[in-house]
């Protein structure tokens, strides 16, 4: 496709080439990512509110120029997929007018990616250069960004080697509980990155064992590295797949992550909650007559895993569990760990309620487990999903305010980001998530899914959503 309107800003950006030049690259431009509209409401005893969230991701990329091509990309995102107590949908759209939605400044148009690639002849070597998405088993894709420099090389069948070092970042969960933050200083909510400069390193490799493609093995290998901030954050994959047949298949996986906190922890970040998160993480987290939420230094996740496709079904059966201090060994709540259910580890716009590295497993003491269910039918152009969940350990599970008041229960501690305001609690609950979704081609999709938790919490999401893939 020809996205001339920007292909022209990206293609002069590059510099001065023959005229033949840019225009090939110009023709041959491409664009990626998606767009979506949802509509979200909560309920139950621990859950409340109703907000519209509406949110898009594009990204130019030119045609190449002697191996060179650059990368431009927009960002948008306009009200919450995580609503809460006292919210509604009044004031979800603005007018026309560049606008912030939230209090929180957490809605701002932005420009999302702007780097510059280079293909070198003669290898399966890239470099991209400039701001860029962080692409790891450690963080969300689309959301959580470095400046800095990545390089992949392919040159081995099969095998993949990847090495990325960058100088500020910021993931998409702490971005957000930094601008909830209530601390002094941060009033303002003055836009604020991470400096510990931040390396990562990962090998990956895809095999067919044999000639007629029945025997497959996979594996992923990371360590992330931040200066005086994280140690190690390690990421291991494995999995078999074999075949039966056409569109059937049995495949075991198995994942393990394990993180070092370095002992002098600090965020390099003009964000105040950042800044004092590892000094004031005491404070600000314990109840005055609750335990101490003291940091865990070492923390540790695995995930095994059963799945079967036959045809139009597939199902996966998996236990999660952890080890170490703690279980906050991502820097995103979710990562690269493949697990069930839709509302156990997303409750939270902050990505408290998973694996997330200033979540609910970040404080000492901590465990979780996770026993989980899915199942998909594809009919025609509708998929039918169950996704079950139970969930259990001295998890410091966080609440939502809607939850977070009420009498009779054991609360622990406050969720980071929200002292004063949403707590924690160590619950066993079932989570339950029915879900259709229709598609047309490769392109669009629509869904609607009815969740809910009940055991030691109560809480419910209904989600319907429109998504658009470039």
């Amino acid at each position: 496709m020809r996205y001339k309107f920007l292909g022209v800003f990206l293609v002069f950006a590059l510099g001065s080439a023959e005229a033949s030049s840019l225009k090939e690259a110009l023709e041959n431009s491409s664009l990626s990512g998606f767009t979506f509209g949802r509509f979200t409401t909560n309920g139950g005893k621990d859950g409340a509110g109703s907000r519209f969230q509406f949110r898009i991701k594009a990204d130019v990329t030119s045609g190449e120029i002697n191996g060179y091509s650059l990368t431009g990309g927009i960002f948008f995102s306009q009200g919450s997929g995580t609503p809460d107590k006292g919210n509604n949908t009044d004031n979800d759209i603005g007018g026309s007018r560049g606008f912030r939605t939230d209090m929180s400044g957490s809605d701002v148009f932005n420009i999302n990616n702007l780097f510059i690639n280079k293909n070198f002849s003669g290898t399966k070597t890239s470099l991209r250069v400039g701001q860029m998405n962080i692409v790891t088993p450690f963080t969300d894709k689309s959301v959580d960004r470095g400046i800095g420099g990545a390089i992949e090389n392919a040159d081995i069948s099969g095998l993949k080697l990847f090495l990325a070092a960058y100088d500020s970042w910021m993931t998409d969960d702490m971005y957000v509980a930094a601008q909830a933050s209530k601390l002094a200083g941060d009033s303002k909510k003055v836009g604020a990155g991470i400096g510990n400069n931040l390396v990562i390193a990962g090998i990956s490799g895809k095999y067919t064992l044999d000639d007629n493609a029945l025997h497959k093995l996979d594996f992923k290998l990371y360590d992330l590295w931040a200066h005086h901030l994280i140690d190690y954050m390690l990421f291991g994959e494995m999995s078999y797949q074999y075949g039966l047949g056409e569109h059937t298949f049995v495949k075991l996986l198995g994942q393990v992550a394990a993180t070092g906190v370095n002992n002098v922890a600090g965020f390099q970040s003009r964000s105040v909650f950042l800044n004092k998160y590892f000094t004031d993480k005491v404070t600000q987290e314990s109840l005055p007559n609750g335990p101490r939420q003291e940091l865990a230094t070492t923390r540790g996740l695995y995930n095994i895993q059963a799945s079967i496709e036959v045809h139009r079904f597939y199902a996966e059966f998996g236990f999660a569990g952890s080890f170490g201090e703690g279980y906050a060994a991502l820097l995103d709540n979710v990562g690269g760990f493949n697990t069930a259910g839709k509302l156990w580890n997303g409750s939270q716009g902050h990505g408290a309620d998973g694996f997330g590295f200033l979540g609910g497993g970040a404080t000492k003491n901590t465990n979780i487990n996770a026993l989980y269910l899915q199942m998909d039918y594809k009919w025609d152009a509708f998929i039918f999903s169950l996704d079950s969940a139970w969930v259990s350990g001295k998890n410091n599970y966080p609440l939502l305010a809607a939850g977070s008041n009420h009498p009779g229960y054991d609360y622990r501690g406050y969720s980071p980001g929200y002292p004063g305001q949403k707590k924690t609690i160590d619950a066993s609950f079932f989570e339950i998530t029915p879900s259709i979704a229709y598609k047309i081609g490769k392109k669009f999709t629509a869904q609607i899914y009815y969740a809910t938790i009940f055991g030691d919490i109560s809480l419910n999401r209904t989600r319907v959503q429109l998504t658009y893939n470039f």
